[in-house]
C-alpha cells in the first residue's frame, strides 16, 4: 500500500472534521492549558535543560538522570519534536477519561496496554523499526519525557511563585520493542506525579485528535493549533500579535525571525484547511492578527466533564 502523502491526510482530515465533531467522532483530546502558554523544543537542545518565557510564565525542563549499561550516571535530555506532544496529549485525554469513573480509585495510574505497537497507534507514532524508526525515536523520547523534572515560574510586582515537578512517579514497561505486536502478561503504565495530575485537570484545552494526527509532522504546526485553540477560547475581540511575541512562546529554536514568519505561514495553511471558520490574517510583516472565532469544540459539552474531573482531584 502506497503511504498517505501529508497532502492527502490533510483533505482527508478536513473531510472529517467538517462532517462530524470531535465529540461525534470519539476523537476528542485535551491538554493542559499550561502546556500551551509555552512549549518543549522543536529540535534537541543538545543541553539538559531547557527554558521557554512567555509574559510572566516561564516553563523549565530539566533532564533527568538515570544509569546507562555500563552503571554510570547520565541524563537523558530533554524531550523535543513531535512524540512528547502527542503523548502528552494522549495522556492528557486519559486522564480526563480516568476522573470520569467513579470507581477509579487510582487516576493518577494511566494504563498503556499490553503491546507497544498498540499503543503507538493510539497515540499516531509510526510503527517502524530500525535507527530512525518510530519504535526507536518513542524509546528515547519516552525516557527523556517520562523522567524529566519540570519548573513553572509566575512572577509579579514583588512577587515569583515557583513550583517543581516530576511528570512521573513511576513507569511500568513490559513491552517488547524487538517484536512490537507481542503481547504482554501485563499492562504497561505510567503513574504521573500528583503535581503534574494535577497540572493536567486543571481547566484542560479540548482539542481534536483527528488534527493533531492530521498535522503530526511538524511540532511548530502540533503548536500553532493547540496556541490558537486556547486563544480562541476566549478571543473577544481583534488583537495584533508580533511575530517576535510569538516566537518566544512556541518552541522554534529558529534564530531570525523572517524565517519563523514563513514557517508560520506555512503551517496555518493546513490549519486553515482543516479548520475552515479559523480567522487569522498572518500577512502583515510585523505580526499575526486575531479575530474572534468559532471553535472546532463544543465548549459547553467539554465544560461539564472538566468539571467532574477537577471535583474528583479535590476529593
Amino acid at each position: 500500500m502506497a503511504r498517505e502523502t501529508q497532502d492527502n491526510r490533510i483533505a482527508r482530515t478536513a473531510a472529517e472534521v467538517w462532517e462530524t465533531t470531535a465529540q461525534e467522532a470519539g476523537e476528542l483530546a485535551f491538554v493542559s492549558r499550561i502546556l500551551v502558554q509555552a512549549f518543549l523544543p522543536h529540535s534537541d537542545p543538545k543541553d539538559i535543560g531547557w527554558s521557554r518565557t512567555n509574559g510572566n510564565f516561564t516553563l523549565d525542563v530539566k533532564s533527568g538522570i538515570g544509569k546507562d549499561e555500563h552503571g554510570k550516571f547520565k541524563h537523558y535530555g530533554v524531550p523535543y519534536g513531535v512524540i512528547p506532544r502527542l503523548v502528552l496529549a494522549w495522556l492528557n485525554t486519559e486522564v480526563i477519561r480516568n476522573a470520569q469513573k467513579p470507581d477509579n480509585d487510582s487516576p493518577r495510574l494511566i494504563y498503556l496496554g499490553k503491546s507497544l505497537s498498540s499503543f503507538l497507534e493510539k497515540v499516531g507514532i509510526p510503527r517502524t523499526g530500525g535507527p530512525r524508526g518510530g519504535i526507536t525515536a518513542f524509546k528515547n523520547q519516552a525516557e527523556k519525557l517520562f523522567r524529566a523534572e519540570i519548573t513553572i515560574t509566575c512572577t509579579g510586582v514583588d512577587k515569583v511563585s515557583e513550583r517543581d515537578m516530576k511528570i512521573a512517579d513511576g513507569r511500568f514497561f513490559f513491552w517488547s520493542h524487538q517484536n512490537p505486536e507481542q503481547q504482554s502478561l501485563w499492562e504497561s503504565a505510567i503513574e504521573l506525579s500528583d503535581r503534574f495530575y494535577g497540572l493536567l485537570v486543571r481547566n484542560p484545552v479540548p482539542l481534536d485528535w483527528r488534527v493533531l494526527k492530521g498535522i503530526k509532522q511538524s511540532p511548530m504546526a502540533l503548536d500553532l493549533y493547540m496556541w490558537l485553540t486556547h486563544r480562541m477560547s476566549y478571543l473577544e475581540k481583534p488583537v495584533n500579535i508580533k511575530w517576535e511575541t510569538l516566537q518566544q512562546q512556541l518552541g522554534s529554536d529558529l534564530e531570525r525571525v523572517d524565517h519563523f514568519r514563513e514557517k508560520v505561514r506555512k503551517h496555518l495553511k493546513k490549519i486553515l484547511t482543516v479548520w475552515r471558520d479559523l480567522k487569522v490574517d498572518a500577512s502583515a510583516s510585523d505580526g499575526i492578527r486575531l479575530y474572534p472565532t468559532t471553535s472546532l469544540i463544543e465548549a459547553k459539552k467539554t465544560s461539564s466533564i472538566r468539571k467532574v474531573a477537577v471535583e474528583k482531584l479535590q476529593k
